[in-house]
């Protein structure tokens, strides 16, 4: 009969006792506890083999130790197993745990018989002799002991005798312990001699795990991460924290408390080494919890009559640290314990009594946070200094501080309308911290309270930028109009910055007239006495839309200016200068801004920006050939972004990746992100994410040799609207449109693409950009003058040196031509360095047609698998590979640059020479 026992969630049994068959196996593992699976594993092959094991699991209250138990138990199979747990109201009886222990093996006769009955051990040595003999006698046995710190001294001695001795017997010794000290706080280990095995907190990667086996539905990213966040790496917190949310918080549609509360049991378990401690020694632990560095002296300076001897205590126990003069608390859970257990009224006083001490312009965050949290009532003036303190907080502490430092003295005002502009200011902050969930929540504080019209427009535009980057890019577009448009009568900077927003929204959805009208409405505010930054920001908004509408000598000159935002060291402004300077080819110039607007955002607390920088970045990074930084990069972002809500950005993030992948040719995770870039794309009207997942799907079929496919759906990009395309996106991938439009024999389509783009290459002066133009020129060029184009490109290409991609791309397709000029070894060069270049960033199937070229030079590497194709010429080889794959004659000529009736003079030699009649002899005769 085996019984369960879990210290946080059953009433504790006395005793296990399996013998026997096998228990079933779990039905979910132990997430993160390798180690220590296998550790018990090893003892139990031990017990079997006559070898002994013995040792003692330590760690905070629900870390697992229990679970470890069970489990050690479930796997003994024919082992007896002896089990029990330590109890705190049976401590000083002696041997009641030894007596529960034993108890499936009773009746016991001699010395042990007597200590068991009557409590008094006689002779020790002779007592613990024998409780050895029966165990051995026993055998092959497992002892586990749980909370083994709780037992009886008399008891724990004569286990400890036990797990001393076990060498060469077939006993296992497993005990489980809060702490690795002696017992009621003394100093030394709890079992002098036996191993100890510490367990530390979960990486964030097995809460995941867990957070998936056992939630009840699909959790909102956002609150898995917080989840995460608050469990500090205990399982029994990250299960309590789950079963007590319902369905609606976990999926993220109702905000979640604030903060999460700790399982009763848990948090009573956590607590029960302070209950003993004298007064002062747990005041003092409660000013602690309630500070975040909490130093000796500001300690004891706000405590009544404490000392620095009153920690020593706590110190002893292990339940605080000091390291130079903080105090620290090793487990962190037990600080929320400790603030969670505490009635009201002595939180209130402890919090009085920090303020009292606190610097309002040293410790702004300290200040603000006990000066509300000890108010007992509303205070016009105490807010007014919470307000000012929470200002710098933002300086000083970040985004997250500030949001929390607002909402106190939101807390403590007491006229309603100035509460809800403070609740609004704390949403704002918690929305640029990357914690929309914490701002909705403060939203719908401040609505009720919002009578004013001004009152209502702050509300409403915080509220509008969590939908920014969260829901439908046209549908926020729209509504940050309406806001600016109202805040113009009462902020007109914040108005602007409101419009420009609006303007950005439109940018994501590719929607030209929505940007054009908010940013016509925001520059016509700015005024020529504005400062310097706002007036670079009008320069943004108008070099964007006349880019826009496809006039880029006028662009040009103003998105240059703007770039002049990076000069500054806001986030959004070096976004801003990021995309200008995108705008206009300067690769390097981007790449530089959005990675100090990066590592500017972190330290500020500013995770919201984060996101929106690294898509910028990784769009400089895979056609620079940085893969592992692009690929890393995108991932980041796509991380930061699901656990910031931000939606939007969780798709172009994906899109991204489906560019990397297809460069590096992997083509089923291209198509499979790229489907679901698609999808919610077509859900929130995000057209630069859905122009960019079909520029990587046309990318993987030109780099397969599929030009049509990729024409088609390059295509399709110039008429999509606003929401499945973008007017910039149909610039940037015009360089592949007319490489397959030339293939596809779609000359007419080629030359007009290739127009506009030179237009805006020779507008902007991007030696990368007039490569690319001078590489469409020689696509479309007579063979007697396609070479000196090529040879322009290649110069140009040199003289950037940050485009190695596009490099590599010319190289091949020059070389390509120069083979059917047939000028090998010309070739040969051009196709050799192309190839380095292609295997360096692992681009396979650009690899592929390298190689093919290459063979059909004669020097490439040849894969025939017959005597018969060794009979073939290299074009011949080259068509027969590419229609055995299911090339159509089509395909097959746009491929290699030659007709179709050409193709199909050469199918027949081929057929002639191999002695075949079909394209499916063909195709058996090469795979």
């Amino acid at each position: 009969m085996c019984v369960r026992t879990c210290r946080f969630w059953t009433h504790c049994a006395n005793v296990w006792h399996v013998t026997g068959g096998t228990t079933g196996p779990r039905p979910v593992r132990l997430r993160g506890r390798d180690t220590e699976l296998q550790v018990l594993n090893d003892a139990l092959a031990g017990v079997r083999a006559r070898r002994g094991t013995s040792l003692i699991l330590t760690g905070a209250a629900g870390a697992g130790k229990t679970a470890l138990l069970d489990h050690a138990a479930e796997e003994a199979g024919d082992i007896t197993v002896l089990r029990c747990t330590g109890v705190a109201d049976e401590a000083r009886t002696p041997f009641a745990g030894l007596q529960r222990l034993l108890l499936p093996l009773a009746p016991h006769d001699g010395v042990l018989g007597k200590a068991l009955e009557r409590g008094v051990p006689g002779d020790r040595l002779a007592l613990h002799t024998a409780l050895l003999d029966l165990l051995i006698g026993t055998g092959p046995v497992l002892v586990c002991v749980d909370d083994a710190d709780l037992l009886d001294e008399p008891s724990l001695d004569a286990l400890a005798f036990v797990a001393r001795r076990v060498a060469g017997t077939p006993l296992a010794v497993v005990l489980a312990a809060r702490g690795g000290r002696g017992k009621e706080g003394t100093a030394g280990e709890l079992v002098p001699g036996v191993e100890e095995h510490v367990l530390a907190p979960l990486e964030d990667r097995a809460v995941h795990d867990i957070l998936t086996d056992h939630s009840p539905t699909t959790l909102d990213p956002a609150v898995r991460a917080t989840l995460v966040r608050a469990s500090h790496g205990n399982p029994a917190a990250v299960l309590g924290h789950l079963s007590s949310l319902d369905e609606a918080e976990l999926r993220g549609r109702d905000p979640l408390p604030d903060p999460l509360r700790l399982p009763d049991r848990l948090r009573e378990s956590l607590l029960a080494p302070c209950r003993a401690l004298p007064e002062r020694t747990a005041s003092l632990l409660l000013l602690a919890a309630l500070c975040e560095d909490p130093d000796l002296h500001t300690l004891v300076r706000a405590g009544d009559g404490v000392s620095l001897e009153d920690v020593e205590p706590a110190e002893e126990l292990g339940l605080v640290r000091i390291s130079d003069d903080t105090l620290r608390f090793p487990d962190p859970l037990l600080r929320e314990a400790i603030v969670q257990g505490a009635p009201n009224a002595r939180l209130r006083e402890a919090h009085r009594r920090l303020a009292s001490v606190a610097d309002p312009d040293h410790t702004p965050v300290e200040f603000a946070r006990h000066t509300a949290a000890g108010a007992l009532a509303p205070d016009s003036a105490l807010a007014d200094a919470v307000e000012a303190a929470a200002r710098r907080a933002g300086r000083l502490a970040g985004r997250l501080a500030a949001s929390h430092a607002h909402e106190g003295a939101a807390r403590i005002t007491p006229d309603p309308g100035m509460r809800s502009h403070r609740l609004a200011n704390a949403a704002y902050e918690a929305y640029m911290a990357g914690r929309s969930d914490r701002a909705l929540r403060l939203l719908d504080r401040a609505r009720p309270l919002s009578v004013t019209e001004r009152h209502r427009a702050a509300v409403e535009l915080v509220d509008t930028h969590i939908a920014m980057r969260g829901s439908n890019t046209i549908d926020a577009a729209e509504r940050l109009y309406a806001v600016g448009r109202a805040l113009v009568a009462h902020d007109r900077h914040l108005a602007v910055r409101t419009l420009a927003r609006s303007a950005d929204s439109a940018s994501l959805a590719g929607d030209p007239e929505r940007h054009a009208r908010a940013s016509a409405l925001a520059v016509s505010l700015i005024r020529p006495d504005d400062p310097e930054q706002m007036r670079l920001v009008g320069d943004f908004l108008r070099g964007c839309e006349i880019s826009f509408r496809g006039d880029y000598p006028r662009s040009t000159p103003l998105l240059r200016e703007a770039m002049r935002l990076a000069e500054y060291d806001d986030p959004s402004k070096l976004i801003w200068a990021g995309i200008a300077g995108m705008r206009i080819g300067e690769t390097p110039f981007v790449r530089e801004a959005v990675t100090r607007a990066v590592d500017n955002a972190r330290p500020r607390g500013e995770l919201a920006t984060v996101p929106a920088a690294l898509g910028f970045l990784v769009m400089t990074e895979f056609w620079t050939g940085r893969f592992p930084s692009a690929a890393g990069t995108a991932l980041t972002g796509l991380r930061i972004s699901r656990e910031t809500g931000q939606s939007i950005w969780v798709t172009h993030h994906l899109a991204a990746l489906s560019m990397v992948a297809a460069i590096q040719g992997d083509v089923d995770t291209c198509r499979i992100r790229a489907r679901a870039v698609a999808t919610q794309a077509g859900e929130n009207s995000i057209g630069l994410a859905a122009a960019v997942a079909s520029w990587a799907l046309a990318v993987l079929e030109l780099s397969r040799g599929n030009a049509a496919e990729a024409f088609f759906r390059l295509r399709s990009l110039v008429h999509a609207g606003p929401g499945y395309g973008h007017p910039t996106m149909r610039l940037v991938t015009a360089p592949h449109f007319v490489e397959a439009a030339v293939r596809m024999g779609e000359t007419e389509w080629a030359r007009a693409s290739l127009s506009g783009y030179r237009r805006w290459a020779e507008s902007v002066g991007s030696p990368s950009a007039l490569a690319l133009a001078s590489r469409g020129s020689g696509l479309l060029a007579p063979p007697d003058e396609a070479a000196d184009h090529f040879e322009n490109a290649l110069a140009l290409h040199r003289s950037c040196g940050d485009d190695d991609v596009e490099h590599a791309r010319t190289q091949l397709l020059f070389g390509a031509f120069l083979r059917r000029a047939r000028l090998p070894g010309r070739a040969r060069e051009h196709l050799h360095n192309a190839l380095e270049t292609f295997e360096r960033f692992g681009a396979r199937l650009w690899v592929r047609q390298t190689r093919a070229e290459l063979r059909a030079i004669g020097r490439g590497e040849r894969e025939a698998d017959s005597s018969m194709i060794s009979e073939l010429t290299a074009q011949q080889q080259q068509i027969a590979r590419l229609v055995a794959e299911g090339a159509t004659n089509r395909e097959v000529a746009a491929h290699l640059f030659i007709s179709p009736r050409t193709v199909e003079h050469h199918l027949r030699g081929i057929f002639r020479k191999l002695n075949i009649r079909s394209r499916v002899d063909l195709a058996r005769l090469f795979n």
